[in-house]
């Protein structure tokens, strides 16, 4: 099914519904309160069960969905309109109409149940919550709550009540947040220490197998710990990206930290040529124990000569950082042609220049590449 897309947050009233006709097939239970991400949210407009069916108001998007509602009275129809489409439901309908904003293109959506009408505002079902944004709307354990959950293709705008993630040892003192979800996409963090909390405009997807980590550690030596964000970038074949953020939280100043592709970039130097029907790869890694690696791979020259394997190699398209033993550390590989990892640069940062720089950077070649070192220095 299709899940509308993130629009401008608006609220809007739904006005002007009471002349629309009711349906009174709602069933009588016990009165049901709502919370969205943790939180109460409009007490005065209860969830109910309309047969085996959980119903919600629509307004409750406005809870944790940027989107605009608007009600058209004289023809009875609820549109909910983001940048990227419009949506229409009608009380009485078990059907959606959709229709893209940016393109002439549009299609129709089953709902589980009729959009519902009950003194004056319009209500759908609790699978329609989950078509249209993600999320997921279900009966609390304790019975007496209707909470919705954002999904991962839905968008908050309000701070979910429990962390993204906790640094290990701050003794849960330190905390990161969802600022503001869009789409698949993070678009924001709260970073909380001891209490205090501070907004950053990171922007990470949204993976649920790589979530962000958090570390409270002294990575710049000043006796004071920094709180290191790790947002993972995506993955795929051959390709692992991550970024670093450090705050230096008594002032909520981030210091400029180089990616580890551009810090071993620039302390390592790479030509790759032919040798008859071998090709070389000659690798020099400066630093305080610069050294020198020269990787003869046998008969390989006819695989498309440097056309394929190119004439340096290239760094950064796997790339970890984690903070370990006190300091901040990164790892990065070293590929040629399409992608074919030769081994990986160790990087250890250290205070500098007003923010982080590189410390000691070395090279391990793959077990499996280790063969083809020619030369070692």
């Amino acid at each position: 099914m299709k899940k509308i897309l993130t629009a401008s947050a608006l609220a809007l009233l739904i006005a002007g519904c009471a002349a629309a006709p009711t349906i009174d097939s709602v069933s009588a239970t016990a009165p049901l309160t709502l919370s969205v991400d943790g939180q109460p949210v409009l007490p005065k407009l209860r969830p109910f069960y309309s047969g085996e069916l959980m119903y919600v108001p629509a307004r409750a998007l406005l809870e944790y969905y940027p989107v605009e509602l608007k009600w058209d009275n004289a023809h009875k129809k609820l549109s909910l309109t983001t940048n990227s489409s419009r949506s229409v439901l009608s009380p009485g309908s078990s059907a959606m109409q959709v229709q893209y904003t940016q393109t002439d293109g549009g299609y129709k959506d089953k709902l589980e149940g009729p959009v519902l009408l009950k003194e004056g505002h319009v209500y759908v079902s609790a699978g329609t919550v989950d078509l249209l944004t993600g999320a997921v709307a279900k009966l609390a354990a304790s019975g007496d709550t209707v909470s919705i959950t954002s999904g991962d293709v839905s968008t908050s705008v309000r701070v979910p009540k429990d962390p993204l993630a906790v640094a290990a040892g701050s003794s849960g003192k330190v905390k990161l947040y969802a600022a503001r979800k869009q789409g698949s996409t993070y678009k924001g963090f709260i970073l909380e220490v001891n209490g205090r909390k501070h907004s950053y405009n990171w922007g990470s997807p949204r993976l649920v197998s790589y979530p962000p980590e958090l570390h409270y550690a002294d990575v710049d030596d000043d006796g004071k710990p920094e709180a290191i964000v790790i947002l993972s970038l995506g993955t795929g074949t051959g390709i692992s990206q991550e970024e670093v953020h450090v705050v230096k939280p008594e002032v909520w100043k981030e210091l400029a930290v180089p990616t580890a592709e551009k810090a071993a970039s620039a302390a390592v130097f790479s030509t790759i040529s032919l040798d008859q029907k071998d090709v070389l790869l000659q690798l020099e890694v400066a630093g305080s124990s610069p050294s020198k690696y020269t990787f003869r791979l046998p008969d390989r020259a006819g695989d498309g000569g440097l056309d394929h394997f190119g004439t340096h190699a290239g760094i950064g398209a796997v790339t970890y950082y984690k903070v370990a033993d006190g300091k901040l550390k990164a790892e990065t590989n070293v590929s040629i042609g399409m992608g074919e990892s030769m081994g990986t640069l160790m990087l250890d940062y250290k205070a500098g220049n007003g923010g982080m720089v590189l410390g000691t950077i070395r090279f391990e070649p793959h077990d499996t590449t280790e063969q083809y070192v020619e030369k070692e220095q």
